[in-house]
Order: structure tokens, then sequence, then C-alpha cells
């Protein structure tokens, strides 16, 4: 156990310890002994403290024209960096008469140029502007002068290293018009000037007038902080809240890809994003295939879907909108787009994986189905679309009479008998008529999962469109709707018409080489105004890096990062943040299932 003991005083001031006192106080630990350095060894050009090189920079040229949080980029510089700001005012009488005699020192520069006929100096010119609008700003108490001095302390722990470090932020503060010089000789000073006791032992000061100064101090970073939206997480490197409305103006649109590996927490933090969504008016619709988003369900009152053989929840295909919405104000053909759908569905179904239906199949498909409807009674009269729908079998039964040439009724009779005819082909029994709307297809077969989420997608695009209300629609493992063509066709179509109805596509996926090999998942990146990297594999880094065009540290944090970080990606900015959940958030959740086993075992009281 370590003890801090004060020296003995007097009320009066200190004595002179006795011998015994001086021995027992020798044995004690300091607060010196407790923070000082093993060893220190000070060169011409670093330090070396405790086996680390340290180097000390100080700004000696500042950018003529700043802006707020114009050392944001040195805020957030991807290593080891400490910034110190020294900042102390002056008196601001001195200053204007200090500023007075520069003006007439100048004034009689350009008398005396003018008197030999000589052009005057620009840089003289743009000079007395300047002090003269200072001076006039510190008379009207509009302005302070205040003489600041800024250092920057560099850590690595080998010397080569420390001098690419100095490089790296050299070409930093280049591209902010700036530059810093090294502390040669008076690195130790330099040291100490860095130190949090506020003192500066280098005295590279310049005078800066308070809205200048205050351009240099840190309230923000370059991170995400808007003033309206949904809290993502908190900025590795400073702890800053990154804030983030997916509907703003400023943005192409609100679509959104999430890239991790299993059991990075992309779940987790898409979870947490719809809890948030949800307190700002935002309806959510997600596609879970693993059951993942029950309990977040129950306990936001949303409606739970499941769909598979032995559920009571049906969706029909060929079920026609009320009405269409378009951007240039006329209504559309609902049956002329709802065929066009159905070509998609049924590509899925039809054809073998990798492939698409042929030309004259497709023909032939679409005369049967035109033909359903019109025994149904609908045709391109909307006043005939309020009629029943016809479902599936319809059009297999047409089929069949018409004699099927080309053996689509055969490939359909699976949809229509057995358990996947209530699946696929059973009169609508579901509403989207809540914010949070899960629909599970975790019960349906590998093989049919891609017609299960085509199916629910197809029927939420159909509602969103009647209404304009800001809407997300979360695609989980979206890669299983990618491996067919029909399916990749129709998430890439989404994604490029999503904005115009007020819907945001998410696509979540684990198989991050297979998208990005694919035209259409380029085409749902290119219109995805935001990204979500979390921890990636070393073997899909080297497409991930090649695609979002990584830098080297970027790269290496996408491979270490732990459970729940990611880099997030929105308006040019490349985010590292960590989602953090409030416990109760935590508890709807999670899906660790030890931390489940254990929360079942607990007895209830």
């Amino acid at each position: 156990m370590i003890s801090l003991l004060p020296r003995i005083r007097k009320s009066g001031g200190s004595r002179r310890l006795t011998a015994a006192e001086e021995r027992f106080h020798s044995g004690t630990r300091s607060v010196a002994d407790v923070v000082s350095p093993a060893g220190l060894d000070a060169a011409r050009s670093h330090l070396l403290l405790d086996g680390r090189y340290l180097r000390i920079l100080g700004l000696a040229e500042y950018p003529r024209y700043v802006y707020a949080n114009w050392l944001g980029r040195l805020v957030d510089f991807d290593a080891p960096l400490d910034i110190s700001l020294h900042v102390d005012p002056l008196d601001s009488g001195t200053t204007i008469r200090q500023l007075t005699h520069r003006l007439v020192e100048f004034q009689s520069s350009r008398m005396l140029d003018a008197r030999s006929g000589k052009i005057a100096s620009a840089e003289r010119e743009v000079a007395y502007e300047d002090v003269e609008r200072l001076r006039d700003a510190l008379q009207r108490g509009e302005e302070r002068v205040f003489s600041a001095s800024l250092y920057l302390c560099l850590r690595s722990p080998a010397a080569a290293a420390l001098d690419d470090l100095t490089r790296r932020v050299d070409a930093a503060l280049s591209g902010m018009l700036a530059s810093a010089r090294p502390a040669l000789y008076e690195m130790l000073p330099g040291l100490l000037s860095c130190l949090p006791a506020g003192q500066d032992h280098l005295g590279r000061r310049r005078n800066l007038e308070t809205t200048s100064l205050a351009t240099m101090i840190p309230f923000t970073s370059s991170h995400l902080s808007m003033d309206r939206g949904i809290l993502y997480g908190i900025s590795v490197h400073n702890n800053s809240l990154v804030i983030f409305d997916p509907f703003s103006r400023e943005l192409e649109n609100a679509n959104k890809v999430v890239f991790a590996k299993s059991g990075a927490g992309k779940s987790y933090a898409c979870k947490v994003e719809a809890l948030r969504a949800l307190m700002l008016g935002v309806e959510y619709y997600v596609i879970d295939p693993e059951d993942e988003y029950r309990r977040v369900c129950d306990a936001v009152g949303g409606q739970y879907i499941r769909l598979s053989g032995s559920s009571a929840h049906r969706i029909n295909p060929f079920d026609l909108p009320a009405a269409v919405s378009r951007t240039d104000g006329e209504d559309g053909d609902p049956l002329t787009e709802r065929l066009q759908s159905l070509q998609g569905l049924l590509g899925l179904m039809l054809a073998d994986r990798g492939s698409t239906l042929s030309q004259r199949e497709k023909g032939a498909l679409d005369a049967a189905l035109l033909e359903t409807y019109r025994r149904a009674g609908i045709t391109r009269d909307p006043q005939t679309h309020k009629r029943p729908a016809p479902v599936l079998r319809d059009l297999y039964n047409l089929l069949r009479e018409q004699g099927d040439s080309h053996g689509l009724a055969d490939r359909l009779e699976r949809y229509v008998d057995g358990s996947l005819g209530q699946v696929f082909s059973s009169p609508t029994s579901v509403d989207l008529d809540r914010p949070f709307v899960v629909f599970n297809v975790r019960d349906l077969d590998a093989d049919l999962r891609p017609l299960g989420v085509y199916l629910i997608a197809d029927y939420i695009w159909r509602q969103v469109r009647t209404r304009r209300r800001p809407r997300m629609l979360l695609i989980d493992e979206a890669w299983s709707l990618m491996q067919h063509a029909e399916g990749a066709r129709f998430l890439s179509s989404m994604a490029r018409q999503a904005r115009k109805y007020y819907l945001g596509l998410t696509t979540v996926t684990q198989d991050v080489e297979d998208f990005l090999a694919t035209p259409e998942g380029h085409t749902v990146l290119a219109n995805s105004s935001v990204q979500l990297l979390m921890r990636q594999d070393s073997s899909t880094i080297d497409a991930v890096s090649q695609t979002f065009r990584l830098s080297a540290g970027e790269r290496e944090f996408l491979l270490a990062c732990r459970k729940g970080e990611g880099l997030f990606f929105a308006q040019g900015n490349h985010i590292a943040l960590r989602v953090e959940a409030s416990p109760m958030e935590h508890s709807l959740v999670t899906t660790d299932p030890a931390e489940l086993v254990e929360r079942e075992e607990v007895p209830l009281r």
C-alpha cells in the first residue's frame, strides 16, 4: 500500500524537520515519485521517455482564412497526438496604440512610394487593411486580442516511425495552409508546455483576435452530429456522439448497407437503430431470417408476421394497390405494374438459380396473367381493381386448361398444392397498420426464403407507394435474394426508386464479396448514402478495401475492431464508431446465448 504523507507544517509556516522525521520522510512515496518517468533522454530533435520517442512541434505559419473547427483534422488524427493551446489576453488599450503606430508606419511608407512614383505594394496594402479593420473592431469593443501558442506532441515507439508521423502531420498542416516547426534543442521545455500544468515554456506566440482564436478551440469535431437524427453510436476517437438523420434533405436517399462478418454485431446495431428511429416517427419494416426481432416487436407494440406453411399469415402477390402515386403527379397503371412484379416473382419460382425465363416463357406467362385477372373481373379499368384479386392457384388452373406447352404449370405445381400452397396461394391475411412490423421467414426452407423475401418486399413496396411518410425497410441477409437474377434486379430497382416514396432501404449481409461481385450489388451500394462496415474477415477485406478505398489504418481497424464497432460512412466522412445501448435497449436487442440463458434462470420475484 502506498501512502502519500504531506510535510509537517505549522499554522504559521513550515518548520525544520528533525533527523528522525527526515529518515521517516525519505521512506515514503511522494506525488513526484508516482507520476515521474523512470528516465528521460533529451536529444536535438526528440525525447526518449520510458522507451517511447516524443517530438514537439510548434505551429509557426497560420492560414490567412480560417473556419470553425479548422483544427478538427488534427483532433481526429488517426495516430497518438497531443494538442496544447495556450491563450493569454492582451490589454486592448496597449494593443490599439501599437496598431495605430503600425498604421502610421504603413501610411508613411505609402507616401514615400507615391512621391517617388513607385507602385503601391500589394502586401503592404493588405496588411494596412487588416490592421485598420482590427483596430476599429477593438475600439468598438467587438474584438479582443490574445496571445496564443499551439504545440503538438507526437509519440511513437521507434525513431523511424516518429519521422514518418512527423511527415504525415506536416502534410495534414500543409493541406490546411499551415506549417509547424520542431522545437530543436528545446524538446524538454516543449514537453513541459504540453503538460496539463498550463505553462508555456517555449513562448512561440501569435497575436490573434477573438474571432480567429475561437475557430481554434475544438468544441466540435469533424464527426457527424446533426441537430435532429438517430444516435448511431459514439466516436471511437474522441467519444463524440454520432447523430445522423437518414432522411435529411442534404442526402440523395435514406438507403444504407451494412457489411460485417457473423458475430460482429450488425443485427445488434440495426435493432438499436430501429428502436431509436421509432422515437422520431419513422415506421420500420423488418424481414427477419433468424427470429431476432420478436422481443423488440413485442416491446414496442408492433405487428409480428410469421410466414410459413403452418402460420395463419398469408400474402397474396396478386393484390392490387388502391392507387399508385408518381412524382409527375399522374396516376399509374396498377395492373401493368403488378404484372411486372409478378413476372419477377414467378421468375424466381420457375427459373433455375442463376438463370431467367426465356422470352417465350415470359410471353406465355404474361398472357396467362392477363387472362387470370380478366376471369376475376379485373381489367385496366380502375373501377374493377376493387374486386377480389385472384390467387396463384387460378393461374395454375388456367395454364393447365391452355395446355402449357412450356411446362410452366408443372414447375408451378409445388407452390400451389401441399403446404406451399398455403404460403403462396391464399388471400392476404395481414395488414401493415403498426409502426413496427416484423416478417419472420425463419421457418421457410432455404430454397423458399428468397421467394418469401421477394414477396414481403414487394408487398411493402405496394404499401409505401400509396402514401408518403418516412419508412425504413430492413432486409437481413439480403444476399439470399441477390443470388437470383430476378431478386437482384428487384432489389436494385427498389434501391433506385425508394427515395421517391420516402422509403429507406437497409440491406444487411455477411457475404460481402459475393454481394459486391454482382452488378446489382454495386447498384444497391451506389444508391446508398450511408454505409456501415463492421468487423471483416481477412478473406473479404481486400474486396471491401478496394470498393470503399480504405486507408491502411481503416483496413487494420476493420480487421481488429471489437464487437459493436465499425466504420460509418456518410456525407464523405469516415467515422470509427462504437454502438452503445442503454440497459433497457440491451435487454431487448441482445442475442448472446449465455446472457439469455442466464436471464431465464433468474427466478421471478
